[in-house]
């Protein structure tokens, strides 16, 4: 069931297809007079690039019109509704399946090079114990996600919406909120996961951390009045931990969280400060499952 990819109106079909598969037609939007999709007809390499740069149209492209069938104007025969709708739902399955494989590919990558760079190894078992920490932190993660999504939408009232407001085709429809379904929100969050993972798998592997302790001037102490001591402690404190901190992984899932936020952003019609609370309230959940994996599972 696509989308316009500059408005979000709904359409019937992206493009039309003729005699060739090569030789085709974009649709033009009914609302803003441009075309409906035109990654379509763009290589894979435009769309990853888009990705990159989170441009809203590649997410109304991969959320709603990729995989959607187009009008064969030498059959002149439309393909119905509920035909299409199982297209899209399947077509969702399967990005869902390829996505979280990746993800947690990656992720499990990532909590494992460690051991094996390092001197004390590690064993199959041991893999495995952290794959599944990964899958269940995922799984709280999108549990949490969807719940506090769907309330959000649910107090809007922008979804479940009602079947006649929900069929509306006037200048006014959203085709986000017509085909919306719950299944879209970790389709979401998987997209912009993806290349910031990556990036921390890049960094980790060719990224050598320096091991030369550098000595930090104290803010407090450069100040031309006295600082109590206290306040001189807790700096400290902070620069060691700071020191001691993995900059890679806070830098990359900053990247990831503004990107999981704009996607959402992107898909659903919810505030800034919605979008936060929701993205937190996954990580936190992450988080807690993970610890208590990790001690059941890893240690």
């Amino acid at each position: 069931m696509p989308v316009c990819t500059h408005c979000a109106y709904p359409a019937d079909y992206v493009y039309t297809t003729y005699k060739t598969k090569s030789n085709i037609r974009l649709g033009v939007c009914l609302r803003c007079d441009q075309f409906l999709d035109p990654l379509i007809e763009h290589p894979g390499l435009v769309i990853l690039l888009d990705l990159i740069l989170l441009k809203p149209r590649v997410f109304l492209h991969l959320l709603f019109n990729m995989g959607s069938p187009p009008f064969d104007a030498d059959k002149g025969i439309a393909i119905p509704a509920l035909d299409q709708q199982r297209r899209r739902e399947y077509q969702i399955r399967k990005d869902m399946m390829k996505l979280i494989l990746i993800s947690a590919i990656a992720e499990t990558a990532l909590r494992v090079l460690p051991h094996m760079i390092s001197s004390s190894g590690v064993t199959p078992a041991h893999i495995c114990a952290i794959a599944g920490t990964v899958f269940l932190e995922g799984i709280a993660q999108h549990i949490v996600t969807i719940t506090l999504a769907l309330q959000a939408l649910k107090h809007r009232r922008w979804y479940p919406c009602d079947p006649p407001e929900a069929e509306k085709d006037d200048a006014k429809s959203d085709g986000r909120q017509k085909h919306f379904l719950p299944t879209l929100i970790p389709l979401t969050i998987l997209y912009t996961s993806i290349i910031p993972l990556s990036l921390q798998l890049l960094l980790m592997i060719w990224v050598t951390p320096s091991q030369s302790h550098l000595t930090t001037t104290s803010l407090f102490s450069t100040l031309p009045f006295i600082v109590p001591q206290q306040l001189l402690e807790l700096e400290r404190a902070l620069i060691e931990a700071w020191a001691h901190t993995d900059k890679i992984w806070i830098g990359t899932r900053l990247l990831g969280g503004m990107s999981a936020g704009f996607g959402l952003r992107v898909l659903l019609p919810t505030k800034p400060w919605e979008t936060t609370v929701i993205i937190l309230a996954g990580w936190m959940s992450a988080a807690f499952i993970g610890q208590m994996a990790e001690r059941l599972l890893v240690k």
